[in-house]
């Protein structure tokens, strides 16, 4: 068996942090062009006619009722994307949020937005989700990930600093695609690597592995919770609003990495509805 190097690990490290960053400086614009202010799934539940975006409001609200978020609470909004979480609960809390992303061109689209909304308690950066350097220990009330996690290198080495940087008692809110199983096989392990390639995803472990993950560094999870039904029809929508555009237009909106993503979502449609992506929640405590 070849035994990989520290050396080799880091350099894939290295390599992935500056793909998922090239990867939102190419599709951000465009994507909010088509998608809106949020880059995550939306909330449907039985005989719902909610636009996109109040699909996607409705979910941040769901992870919100899970929490108790005190008015001017510190929140650390870890791949913020273009801000759009950040704003919500900086706005509807008071609550003072940091919102870090890998990509400038995202932090420049979130910072310009929370001028045009008059949101003066965000600040936008750039940050490895992995290192947390610029922050102390025990220095946030909550950390909350919305749909970031998948595309980190390594899952345990960010729960083990979401742990060292959250306050004694500090809650964390973790939403995240899963697989439904640890290990694939033969047809299904191709189509894995495809959909991983796909998205950038180093890898995806299944809920329970991340239950697991979040026990191993001292978090009380209180909430595991599987919301796949929930989410699962934003793919139809979204390929609907992909639709609407021309391949020409496509290519404008976000290059040639854009359109090789716009012609790969319909793969995670597929894999949601042959269940093999799981759509897991986690509240944990410190």
């Amino acid at each position: 068996m070849k035994i990989r190097t520290d050396q080799a690990i880091i350099k894939d490290r290295i390599k992935i942090t500056n793909l998922i960053a090239n990867f939102w400086d190419k599709i951000s614009e465009g994507w909010r062009i088509v998608w809106g202010p949020h880059i995550h799934h939306g909330f449907y539940e039985d005989k719902d006619n909610a636009t996109p975006l109040q699909a996607q409001e409705k979910l941040i609200e769901k992870l919100i009722e899970l929490l108790d978020i005190k008015p001017e609470s510190n929140i650390l909004d870890v791949g913020c994307g273009m801000g759009g979480s950040s704003i919500y609960l900086a706005k509807k809390f008071l609550a003072n949020v940091t919102g870090i992303t890998l990509s400038q061109k995202q932090v420049s689209i979130a910072s310009e937005q929370a001028l045009i909304e008059n949101v003066s308690r965000v600040n936008f950066k750039i940050e490895d989700a992995l290192s947390l350097e610029s922050f102390a220990d025990n220095t946030f009330d909550l950390i909350w990930s919305l749909e970031s996690c998948e595309q980190f290198f390594d899952k345990n080495l960010f729960i083990k600093q979401a742990f060292r940087v959250l306050k004694p008692g500090g809650k964390f809110i973790l939403a995240t695609w899963c697989s439904d199983r640890d290990e694939y096989q033969d047809k299904d392990a191709k189509k894995y690597q495809k959909l991983c390639f796909a998205f950038d995803v180093p890898y995806m472990p299944t809920i329970e592995h991340y239950y697991k993950l979040l026990q191993a560094n001292n978090f009380t999870v209180e909430q595991k919770l599987d919301w796949t039904t929930y989410v699962a029809p934003s793919w139809d929508i979204g390929i609907n609003l992909l639709s609407a555009y021309s391949l020409l237009q496509q290519l404008k909106l976000g290059g040639w990495r854009g359109l090789r993503f716009v012609q790969q979502v319909k793969l995670m449609r597929v894999a949601f509805r042959e269940h093999r992506v799981k759509y897991g929640v986690f509240l944990a405590i410190k």
